[in-house]
């Protein structure tokens, strides 16, 4: 595993030092990986708010980015559900926003109500809500100072088998959990997901992108299955 994914992480260095975005190389095809956004289109997403194709607007494709140009856009997610799994994005923000795994359409309320989420954020810290941290359950574990472009672009790497979930932020392993573990479930029972009905317990969910107000631009999101 240790080694696809070294591999996996120079090819998507190789392809950016070439300045090529939202393209698969011939390498990452054969592994699996496939786009969730062809830089061009919103094709692919859909509106938490309707549950329907997500229709280019607030959500906007600019300079080869999906990119949430104002608030009140609302949240937006895959089209496709999926449960063992690598993604791989990379994001710029000018504020607060997120990455939520194991969305479900059918649950009731926000799209975080049952998805956790990976935390976007400028913050340089290791906390739970600065950047790349598992929100409000498990902060960021890496030795020595965390790397982090708060005004550029930042590579995400995620990975979930399982319900074990791995989180790589530009390189550096930043975070383990195993959804269900008893570990798992003392912090959950510990946070405000307490009481939540259902969090994290969608196996085969889908991906969403997070509306918390400030303009945030995705781009080089693809994801491999994992069997």
């Amino acid at each position: 595993m240790k080694k696809t994914i070294a591999i996996a992480m120079l090819i998507a260095v190789s392809s950016l030092a070439h300045g090529e975005h939202n393209v698969l190389t011939g390498a990452e095809k054969k592994e699996g990986w496939k786009l969730l956004f062809d830089g061009k289109s919103t094709s692919g997403w859909h509106s938490w708010k309707t549950k329907k194709p997500l229709e280019a607007g607030a959500w906007a494709v600019e300079d080869g980015s999906l990119t949430l140009m104002k608030k009140g856009a609302g949240d937006i997610y895959t089209s496709e559900a999926y449960e063992n799994f690598e993604l791989s994005l990379e994001w710029k923000t000018k504020g607060n926003s997120g990455i939520l795994i194991r969305v479900n359409p059918e649950a009731g309320g926000p799209i975080y109500k049952v998805a956790p989420e990976m935390q976007i954020e400028r913050s340089k810290g290791k906390k739970s809500t600065d950047a790349g941290g598992l929100y409000a359950l498990y902060p960021i574990a890496v030795d020595g100072e965390k790397k982090i472009h708060p005004e550029g672009w930042n590579t995400v790497r995620i990975r979930m088998v399982d319900g074990k979930g791995t989180h790589w932020f530009n390189g550096q392993k930043v975070a383990e959990y195993h959804i269900g573990s008893e570990d798992w479930n003392k912090k959950v029972a510990a946070s405000k997901f307490a009481t939540w009905k259902g969090f994290a317990e969608t196996k085969k969910g889908h991906v969403g992108l997070q509306d918390h107000g400030a303009q945030v631009s995705f781009r080089n999101v693809k994801i491999r299955e994992v069997k």
